[in-house]
């Protein structure tokens, strides 16, 4: 009895982790497209909006004033995928991936 309930438990932990890892590749790829459609030109209050429909976080950086950065990331990669955002304060100039995996 108590090797079966081990089994149902242990199968329960796999199926739970196949699902969160399905998530994160899923979530992964939606950042890694809205980089990508995120190009030189688009107005940021049109990114920053878009990043929030998509359900990304969303960090304003300023530690250095002439090159300002915005921040995109999602808590199904846990901060491991970012894209980040380089802006002139009112349309963005150029996006990048960084990744940790």
């Amino acid at each position: 009895m108590f090797k079966k309930s081990m089994q149902v438990v242990l199968i329960g932990i796999a199926f739970l982790f196949l699902i969160s890892a399905a998530n994160g590749y899923r979530t992964k790829q939606k950042l890694v497209r809205y980089c990508r459609e995120t190009t030189g030109g688009t107005l940021l209050a049109s990114a920053r909006e878009k990043a929030v429909q998509n359900g990304f976080r969303v960090i304003e950086s300023s530690s250095d004033p002439t090159r300002q950065h915005m921040l995109v990331t999602a808590s199904g990669v846990m901060g491991r995928v970012v894209c980040e955002v380089e802006h002139d304060g009112e349309r963005v100039i150029k996006t990048f991936i960084r990744s940790r995996d």
